[in-house]
């Protein structure tokens, strides 16, 4: 969690001077936060609640079709009943929490006059920031050849891989005085499985954002 108070850090201050002006503006014209809940629910694991915050710039914001690019932090969440670590050892009553820095870059289709509607779509990134994982750890041993299982609570950090994928969006755009209100919900589609030693997990979620275009 040391990571989060830099990330605000960075999504907040990244300003430009502006040529031949006294004043600064922000290189991002959005900025939004977000909740999310993890799309990889089975017989196995179970679907958990998270949070983020991102900042954008949409190029050509006044057009009808232009493309988009941001920096976000997303924090995803579940719970699986067991996995195995190895013949050895297995673990039960798993909270899994994978921190990330987010890079989404793609395209959006508005459409409407004042309220405008929005489709939005393209790929993203997710690196790892920080992965931790939460349960009951059951090493296998031996007593008068009979396996027992001493259990053992963990809370502990685990170093998961990267993710990448695609995104899908559709939005509402409301102007607001000199600014207009963003209603996005998202869906983030992790293509591969990031693991570390024996976890493995699917990066899959969806994702309601609320914020500001200036």
């Amino acid at each position: 969690m040391k990571h989060i108070p830099f990330i605000i850090g960075l999504l907040l201050l990244t300003t430009t001077v502006s040529n031949g002006q006294d004043s600064t503006k922000f290189i991002f014209n959005e900025f939004c936060v977000s909740i999310n809940r993890t799309n990889v629910q089975n017989q196995f694991t179970k679907d958990r609640n998270g949070f983020g915050l991102g900042v954008y710039h949409s190029f050509r914001a006044d057009k009808k079709f232009n493309p988009i690019f941001g920096i976000e932090f997303n924090r995803t969440s579940q719970f699986k009943n067991r996995i195995d670590q190895g013949h050895f050892a297995y673990v039960t009553d798993i909270t899994y929490t994978y921190s990330c820095l987010s890079i989404p870059a793609g395209f959006r289709y508005s459409f409407g006059s004042k309220t405008k509607f929005f489709i939005e779509t393209g790929g993203f990134a997710d690196i790892r920031i920080a992965s931790h994982r939460k349960g009951t750890l059951y090493p296998y041993q031996l007593s008068e050849n009979q396996p027992i299982y001493p259990e053992r609570k963990i809370d502990e950090k685990i170093k998961l891989s990267d993710s990448f994928g695609v995104h899908l969006g559709l939005g509402i755009r409301v102007p607001i005085s000199n600014y207009e209100l963003i209603i996005k919900p998202e869906y983030k589609f992790a293509f591969n499985t990031p693991n570390s030693n024996y976890d493995e997990i699917l990066n899959r979620y969806f994702k309601l954002s609320v914020g500001m275009s200036f």
